[in-house]
């Protein structure tokens, strides 16, 4: 098979400008920038509420995403004006976990709906199917637990089953990309994140344990594992982590309480 026979990842430089101030620029797959946008800001606790958000948007060459909305932070504050490339989280510090905050209790989901709601994500994931070098995230809600709010909330349900409330899927060249993508998203729709699911092809990092943190995500899954510092991470937080959800015994490493059998 020759190299133009076979897509490759996408992936290209683009810069993230909030009030007018350079953020960073992302090494990521342009589509979706919006929600990228959105849930790269929000994990960051930059943006704190969806209805403050006056424009999210991207120039017409996809190398610019613009976010108007007052009480963003600037740039210069937090010291994230760098090049974020794909592969790596937006996390410039490893939070201690002694300090790190704690996802509510109460939440509860079976472990044959993990099972197919990262079936349904899968089979959404066209970039993934055609290329083979993508990745994918998820982010969903319970059938019969609190409804989205955002006006456009209706329109995020790729693909999915019918035990999901909620469900949206986004691809990106990095997992971390698509994980903000997905939080993003949420954001904008509103989502009560205190009863919702991430759930991504990847390996989980303590950055994507951050991110969950800083959004109440109480349960992340995926079909690799999580890092050692994930996992302690998400022991401190009580987020409960799920791996190998492929597989036929899939493994629960920390808070098992939330998962039914």
């Amino acid at each position: 098979m020759s190299v133009e026979s076979k897509p490759l990842a996408p992936e290209t430089p683009v810069e993230l400008v909030a009030n007018g101030e350079r953020v960073a620029v992302l090494m990521c797959t342009p589509r979706n920038l919006d929600d990228l946008a959105a849930g790269h800001l929000f994990s960051r606790g930059m943006l704190k509420d969806a209805s403050r958000v006056l424009t999210i948007g991207a120039c017409a060459d996809l190398r610019v995403m613009t976010v108007v909305a007052p009480g963003a932070v600037g740039a210069d504050s937090l010291g994230l004006g760098q090049v974020v490339a794909s592969g790596c989280g937006s996390g410039s510090a490893i939070a201690d976990p002694s300090v790190l905050g704690r996802v509510p209790p109460g939440f509860s989901v079976g472990l044959g709906t993990l099972k197919a709601w990262s079936a349904a994500m899968f089979r959404a994931a066209e970039l993934y199917r055609e290329t083979g070098g993508m990745h994918c995230a998820s982010l969903a809600l319970l059938e019969g637990g609190p409804a989205p709010t955002g006006p456009a909330a209706g329109a995020s349900m790729d693909g999915a089953p019918e035990s999901a409330a909620y469900f949206t899927v986004r691809e990106d060249v990095g997992r971390h990309n698509a994980v903000d993508k997905v939080i993003g998203r949420a954001f904008v729709d509103r989502v009560d994140f205190s009863s919702s699911v991430i759930l991504t092809s990847g390996r989980i990092a303590a950055d994507m344990i951050l991110k969950a943190v800083a959004a109440k995500v109480p349960v992340l899954v995926s079909r690799s594992i999580p890092t050692t510092t994930a996992y302690e991470l998400a022991l401190a937080a009580g987020v409960t982590l799920v791996g190998r959800i492929g597989d036929g015994e899939p493994i629960v490493y920390t808070s098992p309480e939330r998962i039914r059998r």
